[in-house]
């Protein structure tokens, strides 16, 4: 008699995990739907914001950006242009409560320069994300009046306002949420967390360290989450808790849409 031996295999998914910054650093993986090419309309209503279907997060992939505005966003020409301009920062926490006034520069050079520590707590962290420019807007107009926001509408949100901003890397916003828009990379890379219902979180830690000590060992809804390389897009959803965390010195800019 011939006895048949039979071995099962099973095949576990493979969870990321680790509390090494460098590993979340060079992190490329990506759930969100990913589009790559621009659709109509009509498509993006009926795929990503779609009551009756499902309401998601989307990027694109390499949206074209005009060259005037990349050359007018070069940190050489920025620096040789708006270096002594003032901007407002603040800090890098859910509430975002401390403002400060910073040369354009200074800044710069700051982000470019990071110290190797990890900041645990946001209001050790100072980021300029599109806060107010001390009544100055002309100069970052002449820079704005280049670039062109996303086309798409999202239910009554229609009125669009464009937000300039840049930082080192390991900065970026906790977790927190507000109405639609996107944001588009100019350079260097970020990365994406999102989920409608609320994730466990300290608003006053900063992203790398949630990535590090909660992302993987605490219990989370359902996160998506994705790298953002230049010229990627992405698409918020209305109230989405989101955070970002660049991977290196980023340059972006954020279409908020609103009633």
């Amino acid at each position: 008699m011939m006895y048949l031996n039979v071995i099962f295999l099973i095949i576990l998914p493979i969870v990321f995990t680790t509390n090494n910054a460098e590993d979340i650093y060079s992190l490329e993986t990506c759930n969100i739907p990913e589009e790559y090419t621009l659709i109509s309309q009509h498509e993006f209503q009926q795929r990503y914001n779609n009551p009756k279907q499902s309401i998601t997060p989307v990027v694109f992939r390499q949206v074209p950006i005009n060259k005037q505005f990349l050359h007018l966003t070069q940190i050489d020409s920025i620096l040789n242009r708006y270096g002594n301009k003032y901007i407002t920062v603040t800090t890098a926490n859910t509430y975002s409560y401390k403002k400060q006034q910073v040369k354009l520069n200074d800044y710069i050079h700051s982000q470019q320069n990071p110290s190797s520590k990890i900041k645990r707590w946001g209001n050790e962290t100072l980021y300029w994300f599109g806060d107010d420019l001390l009544d100055d807007q002309y100069w970052l107009t002449q820079i704005l009046r280049y670039y062109k926001s996303p086309s798409y509408t999202v239910d009554d949100f229609v009125h669009p306002s464009v937000t300039f901003g840049m930082g080192g890397r390991g900065t970026g916003v906790p977790f927190h949420f507000h109405g639609p828009g996107f944001q588009q990379m100019i350079s260097g890379r970020k990365r994406w967390y999102l989920s409608v219902e609320k994730p466990a979180f300290d608003p006053n830690e900063t992203t790398i360290q949630w990535a590090i000590d909660q992302r993987w060992k605490t219990k989370q809804p359902f996160l998506y989450e994705c790298t953002l390389n230049p010229g990627d897009l992405i698409f918020f959803p209305n109230l989405w808790w989101h955070a970002t965390l660049n991977l290196d010195f980023a340059i972006f800019l954020s279409t908020f849409l609103s009633l």
